[in-house]
């Protein structure tokens, strides 16, 4: 195999590749070897006609066409193993010259990672420190409180809603912005009074209120789930009462925590809630930590991004939509779209910031995992996909798409890894 890189940009690249004519009729042979064992001629047995003989019954256009093929994968291949590009699309082919008994020449275009330069990354985030973590009395009495409130009795009240009853209601938000698209029309919820409602102000309105009263309220939701959305916004809408109870506490003792299953005192339970916040406290802290020393290095870095790259997480966005939509509204998509008064191109054009900031964080560590030679070996791969595997039951093993789910432990093993070299483990 001989080659000619025709273009080579950071995230592009061409190449013209010659087959020697005896390598291209291997595969003509090859391929003819397959036709002849599958075609009926009558005075042939199935499987037992020359190659000769299948020659001149089948067209060779036919058989050409094949043999390209299997030369194109064979040698692209090969290419890609001996070359230092990264591809991330598949080859567009152009055919230049194919006969039999002849080199076979082609041109192979494909998007390509670029091989950017890092900034010193450690310096970069050298000034992001770790958290101290602590656990208060308070945290824990919170966390038993749930406990206990997920085990109350309720009971129906005709009286007012106070602080410490159950409402399910159903409200609207008047006006609200393409990032919170999700929270358009009716939508319903059910929570403790006094435990603060994601919509700060909301419960000013049922305080007070009874079953099947509407109220308008004004508040504001501080829920600040990406860089796309503000951390806060006033919003304004009506929200009615669909039921009210009044919850019946189970009494914190020895005898009620033994009902918990795992424990045989309060003090034990006190415990296990102090170690559970302090490792939710841990996973928090280093999230917190990592996304700020993203930021800190792609302020720092110029990056060329292939375009196949942005379409495919724009598309992964688009299809967690359709799901969330048919999940949660248990609705389609076009009737999601008819009632927020957008085109499926729109509703694209809007992930695309977000796909952008994913990708650029995938490159980063992509890139100092190549600088750093940081990769997961078989064996941890082997290791984790065995523990990933014991958590499923019978029915699910045959499910499991192992080459799928080997790939996505191979990829969290290394991030985790890439994160240890930065110190942010």
């Amino acid at each position: 195999m001989k080659y000619t890189v025709k273009e080579s940009t950071p995230v592009k690249h061409t190449v013209e590749i010659e087959i020697p004519a005896e390598e291209f009729d291997a595969c003509y042979a090859e391929v003819l070897k397959e036709i002849s064992e599958t075609l009926e001629i009558p005075g042939f047995r199935k499987g037992k006609v020359p190659q000769n003989m299948a020659e001149q019954h089948v067209d060779q256009s036919h058989i050409l066409s094949k043999a390209t093929e299997t030369a194109i994968s064979k040698n692209w291949i090969k290419y890609l193993k001996e070359s230092d590009i990264e591809a991330v699309s598949q080859p567009e082919v152009e055919i230049l010259k194919v006969a039999k008994g002849n080199p076979f020449i082609f041109t192979a275009k494909v998007e390509v990672l670029s091989n950017f330069v890092l900034p010193d990354i450690k310096k970069v985030i050298e000034g992001i420190k770790k958290e101290k973590i602590e656990i208060t009395d308070k945290e824990i009495d919170d966390a038993i409180l749930w406990l206990r409130n997920a085990r109350a009795i309720l009971n129906k009240k005709d009286g007012p809603a106070e602080k410490n009853d159950f409402v399910e209601i159903s409200f609207q938000i008047e006006n609200l912005p393409d990032t919170f698209s999700h929270m358009r029309g009716e939508q319903k919820d059910g929570f403790i009074l006094g435990k603060e409602h994601f919509i700060k102000g909301i419960e000013s309105a049922i305080l007070g209120a009874k079953e099947g009263d509407e109220k308008e309220f004004e508040g504001i939701i501080d829920q600040h789930i990406d860089k796309m959305q503000p951390e806060k916004m006033s919003v304004k809408g009506r929200v009615k009462i669909i039921s009210v109870q009044k919850m019946d506490l189970p009494e914190l003792t020895d005898e009620w925590v033994k009902t918990l299953g795992r424990f045989e005192t309060i003090e034990a339970l006190k415990e296990d809630i102090r170690k559970g916040l302090g490792e939710e406290k841990r996973i928090a802290g280093l999230n917190r930590l990592r996304i700020e020393a993203m930021d800190k290095i792609l302020e720092k870095t110029k990056i060329e991004i292939p375009a196949i790259l942005l379409r495919r997480e724009e598309d992964n966005l688009f299809e967690n939509l359709k799901d969330r939509v048919n999940y949660e509204l248990k609705i389609g998509l076009e009737e999601y779209l008819t009632q927020i008064k957008k085109t499926e191109a729109e509703v694209k054009k809007e992930f695309e910031r977000v796909a952008l900031d994913r990708v650029r964080r995938f490159l980063i560590l992509h890139q100092i995992a190549k600088n750093e030679k940081i990769a997961a070996t078989d064996e941890e791969v082997a290791n984790k996909l065995e523990e990933v595997i014991a958590q499923y039951g019978e029915e699910e093993k045959n499910k499991i798409d192992i080459q799928r789910l080997a790939i996505l432990v191979a990829d969290d093993i290394a991030k985790e890894k890439i994160f240890a070299f930065l110190g942010l483990n």
